[in-house]
C-alpha cells in the first residue's frame, strides 16, 4: 500500500471571508501571548492541518503543525506549540509585540517519483513531505526555499537533514510535493500601500531615489540595508529611470534621478573620478545606450564609443548600442551581433536592435529563440533560465524584446512570462522574512529563491508588465 499524505488538506480554497476570520483569530492569539490577559475564544477554522510560523523582524522564531482536536483547537494548539519552539533561539519579551504570525494550510498534494524529484519540484511554490516506511513524516513548507535560498537539490538535502534519513533510505513512493495557502497577521498597524502591481513596483523604485536624485543599486530585505556598489551601476540606474518614466506615479523621482544620472555621466566622460562609473569600454558604451533609451541626450558620445573596436567583441553591449542608435550604428558592430546569435541564442537586445534597424530576418530568428526560452510547462512555467531556478531579470527582458514582435507565439510567450513575474512580485503581507516588509513592497527579487532586490530587476519587470 502506498503511504498517505501526512497532513489534512483544505477541502476548498480559502475565500476572502475565511481569510479575514483566520486573520482575526491570529491577531487574538498574538494579543494573548503579548500580555496573557485573556485566552481568546476561537469559533472556527478550516478543517485541515494548520502549520503556524512565527517571525520577528524577518527571522523565523517558531514553527509547529497540529492534527489533534477540532479545527479551531488545532490552530490554537499549533500557535502555542510554535511559541515554545526552542529550535530558533526562543522569543524575547520585548519581541512579543513585534511578532508576525502566519498559518499555512496544504492543498494540491501529489506523490512524485524520487528519481525525477529535482525535475518536478518548483522551488518557492512547492513544499515537500516525506513519509518514511517507519517513523514520523517530515515536512518543509514552500517558504523554506526562499528563506534559505535553496534550489530543488537543496530542498531535498534539507529534507534529508530534517527527517534524519539518507536519500537511499527513502521509500520510492514516500515523497510528496504540495502547495499551500497562507494567512498572516501582526499587531502592528498596516501602512497604506499601493495594491496595483505597477504602482507598487514604481513605489519601490521611487523609494530608492534620494532627494538629490542619487539612486541606490540594491536593497537587502533581511537587514533593510541599502547597497550602492554594482558593476555598471549607472546603466542599471538608467533602466530604473526608464521604468519610472513609463508610469505616472514616481515621475518626479524619475526626473531627479535622470538629472543626477546626466551629471554623473558627464563627469565620468570628462575623465573625472565617479564612484561606480564603468571602466571597461564595452560597459561604458552599454551604459550610454541604456541612458539614451531613458531619454538622456548622450547620442554624440555614444556614437564615438560605438566606433571603438573593443565593443565588437562584446555582443551583449554592442546590441544595446545598436538598439539605441538604430541605423546610425556602425555596420560592423551590427554584423558582430548577428554572428553571435547562434552562439548565444538568448539575445533580447539583438532582437530590439534588429527592430531598430528594420532587419526582419534577424528579428524573426531572435524571436524564435526567445520564445523557445520561455518555459511552457511546470516547474516554473513562464520563467526563463538558464538555471534550474529562472531569473526574473531574464524573464522580464525576454518580454521587453518579444513585445515588439507581432505573432501569436510571441504574445503567448509574453503572457506566460508576465504571469511568472506577477507570481513573484513581493508585497508586504507576503514578505515575512523582510526586516521591514513595507520597504520591499512592490519589488521583484532576483529569482524565486534569491531575495536581494536590484533596481534594474524591478525596472525590467515593471517595463515588461506595463505593456
Amino acid at each position: 500500500m502506498s503511504p498517505a499524505f501526512p497532513l489534512a488538506e483544505l477541502p476548498a480554497p480559502l475565500d476572502s471571508a475565511k481569510q479575514e476570520a483566520l486573520r482575526s483569530a491570529l491577531r487574538q492569539l498574538l494579543e494573548w501571548q503579548r500580555d496573557l490577559s485573556a485566552w481568546p475564544k476561537l469559533d472556527s477554522a478550516p478543517d485541515a492541518t494548520p502549520i503556524v510560523s512565527l517571525y520577528v523582524r524577518g527571522r523565523l522564531c517558531g514553527c509547529a503543525g497540529m492534527s489533534e482536536g477540532r479545527p479551531a483547537e488545532r490552530l490554537a494548539r499549533a500557535f502555542v506549540q510554535a511559541l515554545g519552539d526552542g529550535r530558533f533561539g526562543g522569543i524575547s519579551g520585548e519581541a512579543r509585540g513585534e511578532l508576525v504570525c502566519q498559518v499555512s494550510y496544504v492543498r494540491s498534494s501529489e506523490s512524485i517519483p524520487l528519481e525525477r524529484a529535482t525535475d518536478l519540484i518548483e522551488v518557492g511554490t512547492h513544499g515537500l513531505a516525506l513519509v518514511p516506511s517507519t517513523g514520523m513524516p517530515a515536512t518543509l513548507l514552500p517558504d523554506v526555499a526562499g528563506e534559505h535560498q535553496l534550489d530543488a537539490a537543496g530542498l531535498l538535502a534539507a529534507l534529508e537533514h530534517k527527517s534524519g534519513l539518507l536519500r537511499a533510505e527513502w521509500p520510492g513512493d514516500g515523497l510528496f510535493v504540495f502547495q499551500s495557502e497562507h494567512v498572516s497577521a501582526s499587531l502592528t498597524p498596516e501602512p497604506e500601500l499601493a495594491r496595483n502591481p505597477l504602482e507598487a513596483a514604481a513605489g519601490f523604485l521611487e523609494r530608492q531615489v534620494d532627494a538629490d536624485g542619487h539612486m541606490w543599486f540594491g536593497f537587502a530585505p533581511r537587514t533593510s540595508e541599502r547597497v550602492d556598489e554594482s558593476p555598471m551601476l549607472h546603466g542599471r540606474v538608467a533602466v530604473a529611470v526608464r521604468a519610472l518614466l513609463s508610469q505616472s506615479a514616481g515621475r518626479g523621482a524619475a526626473v531627479r534621478a535622470r538629472r543626477w544620472l546626466a551629471a554623473e555621466l558627464g563627469a565620468g566622460l570628462r575623465g573625472q573620478k565617479v564612484r561606480g562609473f564603468a571602466e571597461d569600454p564595452a560597459m561604458v558604451a552599454g551604459t550610454l545606450a541604456l541612458s539614451a533609451l531613458a531619454g538622456l541626450d548622450v547620442h554624440e558620445p555614444l556614437l564615438a564609443w560605438a566606433a571603438r573596436p573593443e565593443l565588437a567583441t562584446n555582443p551583449w553591449h554592442a546590441a544595446q548600442v545598436v538598439a539605441a542608435l538604430g541605423a546610425r550604428a556602425p555596420a560592423a558592430l551590427w554584423d558582430a551581433c548577428v554572428r553571435d546569435i547562434e552562439q548565444s541564442p538568448w539575445a533580447p537586445w539583438t532582437l530590439l536592435a534588429a527592430h531598430a534597424r528594420g532587419d526582419t530576418a534577424t528579428l524573426a530568428r531572435c524571436a524564435e529563440l526567445l520564445i523557445e526560452a520561455v518555459r511552457a510547462d511546470a516547474p516554473h512555467r513562464g520563467g526563463v533560465g538558464p538555471g534550474t531556478v529562472p531569473e526574473l531579470a531574464r524573464t522580464a527582458a525576454t518580454v521587453e524584446a518579444l513585445r515588439v514582435v507581432d505573432s501569436s507565439a510571441a504574445r503567448s510567450a509574453c503572457q506566460l512570462a508576465r504571469d511568472f513575474l506577477r507570481k513573484h512580485q513581493l508585497f508586504a503581507e507576503r514578505s515575512l522574512t523582510a526586516r521591514d516588509p513595507a520597504l520591499v513592497h512592490g519589488a521583484f527579487p532576483q529569482s524565486p529563491v534569491h531575495d536581494f532586490l536590484q533596481i534594474d530587476v524591478t525596472g525590467h519587470a515593471l517595463l515588461a508588465l506595463a505593456n
